[in-house]
């Protein structure tokens, strides 16, 4: 009974709307004071239930004799409440959509102070990766990569996602740290190059990515942290220290 409560719950039906229902489903036709007491609920309180249960199409009522009987909708009603709100969602769905790019506007604007965000975890990486796959324009970037074979919480959504940025053939230019150059371990990302740089001699064990007016930091050696500084200034500068350090690196 505990777990037909939760799920119409889940349903949207209020805990004593539920409790009202399920009494009336197991009673049949049956006056109020009958399911007041099976439903362990006040009889005020009852009524003004099987009223909302009505208005959902849910309980109905008629009149014998001198009683007036209360009678539970087959939970097949159920499906029909469903459809109404998957279609009042996939409503709401395609006004957000509208609203979303004025919002993404008011989010991107720039001014005198950069946004930073932080994000931590799996989650949170998923989340920046997700943001990444829909941006425009060559990205840069300086990663360890051995750091980030290592990182089990990295690697869960790697494939995928180095497999959206290839099939988007997202320009690129990396810097790939590591400590025996094995370029066989990078995946392909899109149409760029890769270069290596030693780790015994540039030793690091955080992520730089630049890509728009965007700055992705991420830290791997104690936990998967990340930082993201959205500024043209400051992604303009990251991106020239980028290219004196792309200069300097062997091809």
């Amino acid at each position: 009974m505990d777990q037909l409560l939760t799920e119409l719950k889940r349903l949207g039906l209020s805990e004593k709307e539920a409790q009202v229902y399920l009494s009336a489903l197991e009673l049949g036709p049956a006056p109020v004071q009958d399911i007041s007491h099976k439903a362990k609920v006040n009889r005020a309180t009852t009524y003004v239930m099987i009223e909302a249960l009505s208005t959902r199409g849910l309980m109905s009522t008629f009149v014998k004799g001198k009683k007036r009987y209360y009678v539970p909708e087959s939970p097949e009603r159920l499906l029909s409440i469903l459809r109404i709100q998957q279609k009042e969602l996939e409503e709401k769905h395609d006004e957000f959509q509208k609203t979303l790019p004025m919002l993404l506007a008011l989010f991107n604007a720039e001014g005198a102070k950069p946004q930073i965000r932080y994000l931590e975890g799996a989650e949170g990486l998923k989340t920046l990766r997700e943001t990444f796959e829909k941006m425009e324009g060559e990205f840069v970037q300086i990663v360890p990569y051995d750091d980030v074979l290592a990182t089990q919480e990295i690697m869960s959504d790697h494939e995928r996602h180095m497999r959206e940025l290839h099939l988007a053939n997202t320009p690129h230019r990396i810097l790939a740290v590591m400590e025996h150059s094995d370029l066989t371990k990078i995946p392909k990302v899109g149409v760029g190059e890769v270069r290596v740089v030693s780790a015994k001699e540039f030793p690091m064990h955080g992520e730089i990515t630049v890509r728009g007016n965007h700055v992705f930091l991420f830290s791997y050696r104690s936990a998967v942290l990340a930082v993201v500084i959205i500024s043209k200034e400051i992604s303009d500068a990251v991106r020239g220290l980028f290219n004196l350090a792309w200069k300097g690196a062997e091809k």
